[in-house]
C-alpha cells in the first residue's frame, strides 16, 4: 500500500496512522475526531470495545497493547487542507482483467475487460467533472490483482491527481472468526470470496481508511460508471453547503441476503429504540428492498464513523452475513442511511446523465441488461440524449425486454417520444419520485 500527499511525496505519518487502525482492529467502533483548527482528538469506544479491552488486559503473557494504550500513544496528524476539495476524493475498486464473478464481460456488442472500462469510465469522469472541480481520484485494486507498473503510468496520463493504491492485509480480508474452511456452506457460491471482500470494502472498511488519509466526504464510481453529461458545479461543496450526508444517482430495489440482515437490524432497533424515528421506520417497513444503487454514490464519511451507523455496521460485520450470506453493501449502506437520516440529508442527483448497467450471462437473457440502466440528466440536451440512447439501444438485440420510463419532469422533453430511463427495471424506480407520501418523494422534494 502507497501513502502518498497530494504533490506525489510519500507521507510516512499516514501509513503510521493506517498502521495505528491495522494495530487496534476494527471489530469495535473507534473513531479519531481530529480538529483542523485546535490539532485536538477525541475518541469513542464502545461498549463491545470496553468488555473486549477489559478482557484483553487481563490475559498473561500478552505482547498486544489495548486500544486505550496504542491511542495514549498516539499524536494525531493534521492534514494540511490547502483548499476544499482537498478534504474530497473519488474512489474506484477495479480489477484489470476480467470480473472475479461475472467472468468476461461484453457491453452488448464487444469484448470489454477491467482495464477498458475503467479507462473510460475515467475519461468520462475527466471529461465531465474533474478537469473543471480537481479532486483527489484514488483506484484502489486488490492483493489478489497485479497489474502493470505502465499501465498504471498510461492510465494516469492527462488525469491529474489520479493515483493507484492497492489493498492488502486486513484491508482485503475475511472478518475476525470466519474461516476459509466454511466457504463450501456460503449462500450464491458463484459470488468470489473478493466479491465478498469488496462487500466488506464498501460496507465497513472504507471509512477508517479514508478517514485516516484526511477525507472527509468521498464520492464513489465503478470501473462501468459513466458519466455522460456535464456537471456544472462542485458536487462535494453542494453536499456540505446543504447538510447532504448521503448521496445517490439511481434507485433501485434488491433482496438478496436481506432477511438476515432485517433480524439485525429488527433486534438494534429493539436494543435501541431511539436510534430512528417511527415515521422513518415505518417507510423502512413499507418496503425494507429499497435501495440506493451505490456503484455511484456520494458520503460524509463522518455518518459511517459515528453511532448509530457506526455500531451497527460493528454488528453485520461481526455476524459474517456479508460472506455467508451475500448480504450486500447496497443493502447494508442503503438500511443505514434510510432508517438514521432525515430524507432532508439524502440527496438524489438527478441532472447528470448516468450509466451503470450489468449485462447478463444467463441462458435465456445472455447480452442483455439485467441490472442498471443509462438514465437521463435533468436538463440534458435533447440531441445529444437522443444520441447516446440511440447508441445505447443498438448494442442489444431485439430479444432483449429493455424496460423504460418518462419522468414528469419535463414535459417539452417528453413529447418528443424519448425516454428518460432506459435498461432494467430499475428505470420502474424513477417513478416512484412522483407518488405522494412515497419515501423516495420525500427525498425528492428537497
Amino acid at each position: 500500500m502507497s501513502v502518498i500527499s497530494r504533490n506525489g511525496a510519500f507521507q510516512p505519518q499516514k501509513l503510521i496512522l493506517l498502521k495505528l487502525i491495522s494495530a487496534v482492529g476494527l471489530a469495535g467502533y473507534i473513531t479519531l475526531h481530529i480538529n483542523a483548527v485546535s490539532g485536538s482528538f477525541s475518541k469513542e469506544i464502545s461498549d463491545y470495545d470496553l468488555e473486549r479491552i477489559q478482557g484483553s488486559s487481563t490475559k498473561k503473557n500478552t505482547t498486544i497493547r489495548t486500544r486505550r494504550d496504542a491511542l495514549r500513544t498516539f499524536t494525531p496528524v493534521i492534514p494540511n487542507h490547502d483548499h476544499t476539495t482537498d478534504m474530497d476524493v473519488i474512489v474506484y475498486l477495479a480489477q484489470f482483467g476480467h470480473h472475479s464473478s461475472y467472468g468476461q464481460q461484453t457491453d452488448g456488442v464487444n469484448e470489454i475487460t477491467g482495464t477498458s472500462k475503467l479507462n473510460h469510465s475515467l475519461t468520462t469522469l475527466y471529461k465531465n467533472y474533474v478537469d473543471d472541480f480537481p479532486c483527489d481520484v484514488i483506484v484502489f485494486y486488490s492483493e489478489d490483482d497485479s497489474p502493470d507498473p505502465e499501465l498504471l503510468q498510461e492510465l494516469k496520463k492527462g488525469r491529474p491527481r489520479l493515483r493507484f493504491e492497492q489493498l492488502e492485509g486486513q484491508w482485503w480480508s475475511l472478518p475476525p472468526g470466519l474461516s476459509m474452511s466454511t466457504r463450501r456452506s456460503w449462500k450464491l457460491p458463484g459470488f468470489s470470496v473478493g466479491y465478498r471482500n469488496m462487500i466488506r470494502w464498501y460496507s465497513k472498511l472504507i471509512w477508517p481508511y479514508l478517514d485516516a488519509l484526511g477525507y472527509t466526504h468521498v464520492m464513489r464510481m465503478d470501473d462501468d460508471s459513466y458519466i455522460y453529461s456535464t456537471i456544472k458545479y462542485n458536487l462535494f461543496e453542494y453536499m456540505r453547503d446543504h447538510n447532504k450526508r448521503y448521496a445517490f444517482r439511481q434507485p433501485c430495489t434488491d433482496s438478496v441476503g436481506i432477511g438476515h440482515l432485517n433480524d439485525l437490524m429488527d433486534e438494534f432497533l429493539k436494543d435501541n429504540p431511539n436510534a430512528t424515528t417511527p415515521e422513518l421506520l415505518e417507510h423502512y417497513h413499507q418496503d425494507r428492498k429499497l435501495g440506493f444503487y451505490n456503484n455511484w454514490f456520494m458520503a460524509d464519511i463522518s455518518f459511517f464513523l459515528s453511532p448509530p451507523g457506526s455500531t451497527f455496521l460493528d454488528i453485520v460485520d461481526r455476524s459474517h452475513i456479508m460472506y455467508t450470506q451475500r448480504t450486500n453493501d447496497l443493502l447494508i449502506q442503503s438500511t443505514l442511511a434510510r432508517l438514521f437520516l432525515q430524507p432532508k440529508e439524502i440527496q438524489w442527483f438527478q441532472d447528470f446523465t448516468y450509466q451503470h448497467v450489468t449485462i447478463s450471462r444467463r441462458k435465456v437473457e445472455s447480452g442483455c441488461p439485467s441490472v442498471g440502466a443509462l438514465t437521463r440528466g435533468e436538463g440534458t440536451d435533447i440531441s445529444l440524449w437522443r444520441q447516446r440512447s440511440d447508441e445505447f439501444i443498438s448494442r442489444f438485440s431485439s430479444a432483449c425486454h429493455l424496460h423504460a420510463t418518462v419522468r414528469k419532469d419535463d414535459r417539452a422533453f417528453n413529447n418528443s417520444a424519448y425516454y428518460d430511463c432506459i435498461g432494467s427495471k430499475l428505470c420502474t424506480m424513477e417513478i416512484l419520485a412522483f407518488e405522494n407520501g412515497h419515501y423516495l418523494q420525500k427525498i425528492a422534494s428537497h
